[in-house]
């Protein structure tokens, strides 16, 4: 995707009526993700948990403290809690946008005694007016031009690493979770502060090879995670055979490289990078950890992250392509 997505959360205690499919797919060709629905205060809340996946939040003024209904139209309690996380919880890091059928003259009616209330929401640039259906339109461009002009680290990477994210969650939440992080880092300058990334890095890996295996992409051989890498290069599996003192063929590709073979020599590289993690500290050969924690030098780990990336990149599309594994089976790989 070449234009930004912007992650909103909806709180209006009739949420579910008008904002339906269509309205929502509506948003997502103007730019926008509905990330979150509340119909209360305490809904939202528990949505802001994940605020840093928040880019801004739209609130009417009929939106409830609690569940209950309400009953009159000078009551703004919802709005009074929403505005009171905005201001303390989340110390206006995340813009809140006033979306409201009442009118200007009641909630300034409302709010006369309190000046500093319509300043978070002044009108036409935090506060437009449901009636107007000209505003709609009017709002969701001072969200954007908001959230450009803060530029938040994690609106940066979710924008600039779209599809690479996208890889990422269809794997899994770790997977996200981890690539995520370790972008979010890297872009504020805090990659060097990482405890074991490596480690979290070859799991995924390791997931990776154990779906490959699941769906028959590969035969019974992701116990070995370095022999698979193997595997992937050389188009066959070899284990060490103790007995023999010598690599035994047991299972080869058929036809064409399941992996490309720049990615293949890669991942080989990456699994060295990583093998340290896979063993005991009085068995470690690279001393990998030991290095990146002395020298706080993060263009190894970068290196590392990118040739993930690109793996779980090529498994998605490959699975995609490879979804039968009695097929697979049959026409990817056999016994020596």
């Amino acid at each position: 995707m070449s234009t930004n997505v912007y992650n909103i959360v909806w709180a209006d205690d009739e949420i579910n009526d008008f904002l339906d499919e269509d309205y929502e797919e509506d948003l997502r060709e103007m730019g926008f993700v509905v990330i979150g629905k509340a119909r209360d205060a305490l809904e939202l809340e528990k949505i802001l948990e994940k605020s840093d996946m928040v880019d801004a939040v739209i609130v009417d003024a009929n939106f409830n403290e609690s569940s209950s209904v309400t009953e009159s139209e000078r009551d703004i309690s919802g709005l009074d809690y929403a505005r009171g996380l905005y201001i303390h919880k989340y110390n206006r890091c995340i813009p809140f946008f006033l979306y409201s059928n009442r009118t200007e003259e009641l909630l300034r009616d409302i709010t006369k005694h309190n000046p500093s209330y319509l300043n978070d929401f002044p009108r036409h640039k935090r506060w437009f007016s449901k009636y107007l259906l000209e505003e709609r339109n009017e709002m969701f461009d001072a969200i954007k031009k908001e959230v450009d002009e803060r530029k938040t680290t994690s609106f940066i990477i979710r924008n600039r690493y779209q599809k690479e994210l996208s890889y990422a969650d269809v794997l899994g939440e770790n997977s996200y979770k981890y690539i995520y992080e370790v972008l979010c880092r890297d872009w504020d300058n805090t990659l060097g502060d990482m405890r074991e990334p490596f480690s979290t890095a070859r799991k995924i890996i390791e997931q990776i090879f154990g779906q490959c295996e699941t769906v028959k992409l590969i035969p019974p051989i992701s116990g070995n995670t370095n022999g698979t890498g193997d595997y992937f290069l050389y188009k066959e599996y070899s284990p060490w055979d103790e007995q023999t003192r010598r690599r035994v063929p047991q299972f080869k590709m058929k036809g064409d490289d399941l992996m490309p073979k720049p990615m293949a020599q890669s991942l080989v590289y990456f699994l060295n990078m990583t093998q340290d993690s896979a063993h005991r500290k009085k068995n470690l050969t690279l001393k990998v950890d030991e290095y990146f924690n002395k020298t706080k030098d993060v263009l190894l780990l970068r290196s590392v992250l990118f040739i993930l990336i690109d793996i779980i990149k090529w498994f998605i599309e490959t699975w995609k392509g490879h979804m039968d594994p009695d097929v697979n089976e049959k026409v990817l790989w056999e016994k020596v």
